[in-house]
């Protein structure tokens, strides 16, 4: 094989590669768009099983582990949440 096809073949890898990592980043793109949109729409759900009741919902999250102290005021809840509601929000 001559240098000149060999080098024609490398750069044809190379652009091949090159398709082929823009291939998989736009796809990682897209499946990061589906899961913030499914997490939206689970949200709204979740907001609405609570009666769009942030605080009340803040307060679970918090109960739940899942809210972190910087998000505190997002839910208008204080990091001093001792008065937990025993009325708990169900899935079911």
């Amino acid at each position: 094989m001559s240098k000149p096809n060999l080098n024609k073949l490398l750069q044809q890898k190379a652009e091949l590669e090159a398709r082929i990592q823009q291939t998989r980043n736009r796809e990682a793109m897209e499946e990061r768009k589906r899961d913030t949109r499914r997490k939206i729409l689970a949200g709204a759900y979740v907001i609405k099983l609570a009666d769009n009741d942030l605080k009340k919902l803040g307060r679970e999250l918090i109960a739940a582990g899942m809210l972190e102290p910087r998000d505190y005021a997002l839910f208008g809840v204080n990091n001093d949440s001792a008065d937990f509601d025993s009325n708990r929000l169900s899935l079911d």
